[in-house]
């Protein structure tokens, strides 16, 4: 039986793509047990649990439930708003035309179609109730002066497509996005292009990649992607490549590998694991030239919450 088991092992080594040595280097930015959820957030700790949102100006955003936070250097944190409204789980926001804006989420068991826009965190605009459905978790993204919004949930698993240029007008793209609604989709820009990320929810086992010039129509690049299929992965456009970061395996176990492609379609392994430990539910996002990694939900830090509380940032080597 053993030696059945070594050579599964060795087989399953010799058939992964080997990792070549990074021309990026992390740093760990903020160490474990230096970040609060929002409410118990306090001056001396980073926001955990929130989006990141790059704005203009080296400004970096956290948005929560109810809370607006921000941030130039990345390690001190002060609140800049009340989000208006009843606290909304699952809301999106994006940095589109200078304004941040807030859209969808969940209040109790209500989804909401609302949205928020603000320039300095304090003055909020409300735009009409959206034409779509109410749902939490979609896909939001600023790309060809268009706001657009895909699938989320409500209940159910959606899969439409909807933009807009303000907030106020929309049209809906298409009923039914061709990944199809079960996948949930991160939906990101990169080189002049919207790139959607299969099999980012738990029903989902692919791990396809889907790229479109318009937002109409797409074109499946891959069908089983080498990273293969994980769930609540950070994924973000840094450096001119993609970057997908961690996340947890269908099977429930958390990752600790960085993937990056120049084109979408050959990807790399960039190292065999980052020296952050697994987890899933990381935020990443882009910050004063630098890739940022925000917390995430693994299974060491205190072996309680299981939630990790560090902050790490990606730069190119000098």
């Amino acid at each position: 039986m053993r030696v059945a088991v070594s050579i599964v092992v060795l087989a399953c080594l010799a058939a992964a793509p080997a990792a070549r040595a990074s021309d990026h280097a992390w740093s760990l930015v903020v160490p474990p047990g230096s970040g609060a959820f929002e409410d118990a957030w306090r001056a001396d700790r980073w926001p955990m649990g929130v989006q990141p949102v790059a704005g203009p100006s080296e400004v970096l955003w956290m948005v929560g439930a109810r809370s607006l936070w921000v941030t130039s250097g990345g390690t001190r944190w002060e609140v800049a708003g009340r989000i208006p409204g009843p606290a909304r789980t699952g809301s999106r926001a994006v940095v589109h035309a200078g304004r941040l804006y807030v859209v969808a989420g969940q209040v109790g068991d209500t989804f909401s179609c609302s949205l928020w826009s603000t320039i300095d965190g304090r003055r909020w605009e409300r735009g009409p109730d959206a034409p779509w459905a109410g749902r939490r978790d979609p896909a939001l993204v600023t790309f060809g002066g268009w706001l657009w919004l895909f699938g989320g949930a409500a209940g159910v698993p959606l899969a439409d497509a909807w933009r807009s240029r303000d907030g106020h007008v929309w049209q809906q793209v298409t009923a039914r996005s061709p990944w199809g609604a079960g996948s949930h989709a991160v939906v990101v820009e990169f080189a002049g292009a919207l790139w959607a990320f299969g099999g980012s929810a738990w029903t989902a086992r692919e791990a396809d990649l889907w790229t479109s010039v318009d937002g109409e129509h797409w074109e499946r690049v891959l069908e089983a992607a080498p990273w293969g299929p994980r769930v609540y992965a950070g994924v973000v456009a840094f450096d001119e490549r993609l970057w997908i970061l961690g996340g947890v395996h269908p099977d429930g176990t958390r990752l600790h590998d960085v993937w990056c492609s120049g084109d979408g379609r050959a990807w790399e392994r960039t190292e065999a694991a980052a020296p952050w430990s697994p987890r899933a539910g990381n935020r990443a996002v882009v910050h004063r030239g630098a890739l940022w990694l925000f917390g995430g939900k693994g299974e060491e830090e205190d072996g309680r919450s299981g939630y990790a509380s560090d902050v790490w940032r990606l730069d190119r080597r000098r």
